[in-house]
């Protein structure tokens, strides 16, 4: 089979013939019809991250047909339609057992760890094929196994109830889909912050009530304005910088003494900066990690009952081919881009 490779920062990721992965009683082997690339898999591009293992096939939003069974596998068959859940967790440590498969002890995560989805097949532990209904069309499935959950998740870390206010700085694939969220599970405002216009338009379209551009005005300042000097009782961080990190804090906090809940969902590299504890007196400051089997399958349900749409969250469809492509698309931001799949 074909398969993208990794084996340094800065170059192409090699495009190579590789074995079909072999499967073990409790496996399946997938093959792959739609693969999304996520920001995340800039990282390795450009060195602020490398994989556990080098070289390996990258790519965790994975969706597909299963191909092949092992003989202890029970919850998919052959030809079924899958979404791939790309934390391979014991199922047995204290964090499995509360439901918390994100913080397992023992976990691996496809992509990273394991051979990922930028390939034509992959075998993974049956438990984390999940089935994907036909109304799901497949690249939308690969984008619910990572943008989609991880967003719904990060809401949840923010302990969100409904006719909560919301913030959402930096309005990417994960952002967008927080936004899409928060409306379709009853915030009573949504306030998307970036400082590309594509982006903040579409914003509206997802479900944004107020939109503002932090390259021409001061977003605490107008989301003070917004909610009454109160600020918002959510506030979601997903672009990953210290500046966008500030504004997220300060638009949690009422000038006095109260303060909202505050989620880092991107990866921070460089150290971030807290002004003082009683900026977050009474709040909470969280990291959201990833997503649990628990929020994937909530996901496919209201995905299916057509509780969020997703039609405009792709904006680019490539051949498998054209992986490299796809990754500079998404590192220059010359183009108009949410998400961007491979179909295969």
């Amino acid at each position: 089979m074909r398969a993208f490779r990794f084996y340094e920062p800065g170059v192409p990721w090699k495009l190579e013939e590789v074995p079909i992965p072999p499967i073990g009683d409790s496996d399946v082997l997938v093959k792959i019809k739609a693969s999304g690339i996520c920001g995340s898999d800039l990282h390795y591009r450009h060195g602020r991250m490398k994989p556990w293992k080098i070289p390996i096939t990258p790519g965790h939003e994975i969706s597909g047909i299963v191909e092949e069974i092992g003989s202890r596998v029970k919850n998919v068959n052959v030809g079924d339609r899958v979404c791939v859940h790309y934390i391979i967790s014991c199922g047995d440590c204290v964090h499995c057992s509360q439901g918390n498969d994100n913080r397992c002890r023992n976990r691996r995560s496809i992509g990273y760890h394991v051979d990922g989805g930028f390939a034509e097949y992959i075998s993974i532990p049956a438990r984390n094929a999940f089935k994907l209904p036909d109304e799901i069309p497949f690249d939308q499935g690969a984008i619910i196994g990572c943008a989609v959950s991880t967003a719904f998740h990060a809401l949840r870390v923010g302990e969100f109830q409904p006719g909560d206010t919301v913030a959402v700085f930096g309005l990417g694939g994960v952002g967008m889909h927080a936004v899409a969220w928060a409306r379709a599970l009853g915030a009573s405002m949504i306030i998307g912050v970036d400082i590309m216009d594509f982006k903040i338009r579409l914003a509206k379209e997802f479900g944004a009530d107020y939109t503002i551009n932090a390259a021409e005005e001061d977003p605490v300042k107008e989301i003070r304005y917004l909610t009454d000097d109160l600020g918002v009782d959510v506030s979601l961080e997903v672009a990953g910088t210290e500046k966008t990190m500030e504004y997220a804090i300060l638009s949690a906090c009422e000038s006095n003494y109260a303060s909202g809940r505050v989620v880092s969902v991107a990866a921070q590299f460089k150290p971030i900066k807290i002004e003082g504890m009683r900026t977050l007196r009474e709040g909470a400051l969280r990291k959201s990690g990833d997503h649990t089997r628990d929020d994937l399958r909530r996901v496919i349900k209201l995905v299916k009952a057509k509780r969020i749409d997703l039609s405009k969250s792709i904006t680019h469809r490539l051949r498998f081919d054209e992986l490299n492509r796809g990754l500079e698309i998404l590192d220059e931001k010359k183009e108009n881009v949410l998400r961007i799949v491979l179909i295969l």
